[in-house]
């Protein structure tokens, strides 16, 4: 009914073979976005940690400027079953990331950019780690002003969702959610 009217049905030939598709043509784009590494800026508590766990080889760098969120996000990590030695959680800003150039997969983000002073410095950081290709995925709740938009927000695809921004964006590529 509802969904009729908004998608209306197609020939049940065209259903199958797009689902068919996208069973067995997305694997190589999936196996490709694999990230082995993940910085998540202004990790707080930890509460992302649950969704990188089940991977031995994957590890977290968390940062947050907060010394006491340590011990509730290394909690966190144990009980999302994240190895102790695949996280790391260091005492930062955003502002200026203690991580080597071009050496992260993803950055991930979930509602810092209004805690940090200075966004056009954590955004420049945020890209300086990136390995090329990296991704940063980021979920906010808060803009700047458009006419104080610099040239590096402008390479950010961003997609509104009631009071949030949310998005992902890789140096020299563009991807959707």
């Amino acid at each position: 009914a509802m969904v009729n009217s908004i998608h209306p049905p197609r020939p049940d030939w065209y259903e199958e073979f797009y689902a068919f598709l996208l069973d067995t043509g997305m694997q190589s784009y999936e196996a490709e976005g694999k990230a082995e590494t993940v910085l998540e800026i202004g990790i707080g508590t930890g509460p992302n940690l649950k969704y990188y766990a089940g991977d031995n080889d994957f590890h977290v760098f968390g940062i947050d400027p907060n010394r006491k969120m340590e011990k509730y996000a290394r909690a966190a990590a144990l009980n999302a079953g994240l190895p102790p030695e695949n996280f790391k959680f260091t005492r930062a800003v955003a502002e200026a990331l203690p991580v080597s150039d071009a050496s992260i997969d993803a950055v991930v983000g979930t509602l810092v950019l209004c805690s940090v002073k200075d966004v056009n410095m954590t955004l420049k950081e945020v890209m300086r780690v990136l390995k090329p290709g990296g991704i940063y995925l980021f979920m906010e709740h808060v803009a700047q002003k458009m006419e104080q938009f610099s040239d590096l927000y402008r390479t950010f695809w961003i997609l509104f969702s009631r009071n949030f921004l949310m998005g992902v964006t890789s140096p020299g590529k563009q991807e959707s959610l």
